[in-house]
């Protein structure tokens, strides 16, 4: 049975930003790319679900959230289409404090990724090649991602030894966005979350026991930001 549940990331930059509006344009998937789970989204594979359950329809369930977090609404989905590329969408980001934070992050750069919860209701797998098609899937939610992916056509590859300088570039663009942001407390803390786990997961790679790069807050980081640093690293010691 497929599971109820799963994630499936894409690599793209969003398509469009107008901060003044409030309004977001990205992929959510792309289609005919064999991703690093051997799996190839087909065109069409989004129609029944958008139809049943997208913007437009009389049940619109579909959510944009943050990191696959549902506590983490960003913003109303305006339009969910197919194209020739993959999964189109366009949002309205809230004026809650994280959707002021989200157009933050948009500006800086951070948001490289998406990524999509989903079932699978339909597949067709081609054994000999190793491929198995995603024909139709039931779409819960797209999520725009601060952290990393672990799909092949990611920026961020499945992080083998000669992807741990993008790593810790992602690191240091995350940590550089807290640094210079007026964002939230609870986001600054949460991205500096994400900046542990990659941490860790360096070292993991490295098969190391000693950390490259230190976690105790630095005295050229603003308060905010050394404070938020401090509480996280309390919580891994």
């Amino acid at each position: 049975m497929n599971a109820v549940y799963s994630y499936k990331i894409v690599d793209s930059a969003l398509k469009d930003a107008d901060r003044k509006k409030r309004i977001v344009k990205g992929y959510f998937a792309a289609f005919n790319i064999k991703d690093s789970d051997g799996d190839i989204i087909r065109p069409g594979a989004f129609a029944k679900t958008i139809a049943e359950n997208g913007p437009d329809s009389t049940r619109p369930r579909i959510k944009h959230i943050l990191n696959h977090w549902p506590s983490q609404p960003l913003g109303r989905l305006k339009s969910l289409t197919e194209d020739a590329h993959g999964l189109l969408y366009e949002s309205e980001i809230g004026t809650h404090d994280l959707g002021n934070d989200f157009l933050k992050m948009v500006d800086s750069g951070l948001i490289t990724e998406h990524s999509i919860g989903y079932r699978i209701m339909k597949e067709e797998q081609d054994r000999e090649n190793e491929i198995n098609y995603l024909n139709e899937l039931k779409l819960w939610e797209g999520s725009s991602l601060t952290a990393w992916g672990a799909n092949e056509f990611t920026p961020l590859v499945s992080a083998k030894g000669n992807d741990v300088d993008m790593l810790e570039k992602k690191m240091a663009a995350i940590e550089d966005f807290c640094k210079n942001s007026d964002a939230t407390d609870e986001t600054i803390e949460l991205l500096l979350l994400q900046v542990k786990q990659l941490h860790q997961y360096i070292i993991d790679l490295k098969n190391s026991t000693e950390p490259r790069i230190g976690t105790q807050p630095r005295k050229d980081m603003g308060e905010k930001y050394a404070k938020a640093i401090s509480d996280i690293h309390a919580l891994f010691v």
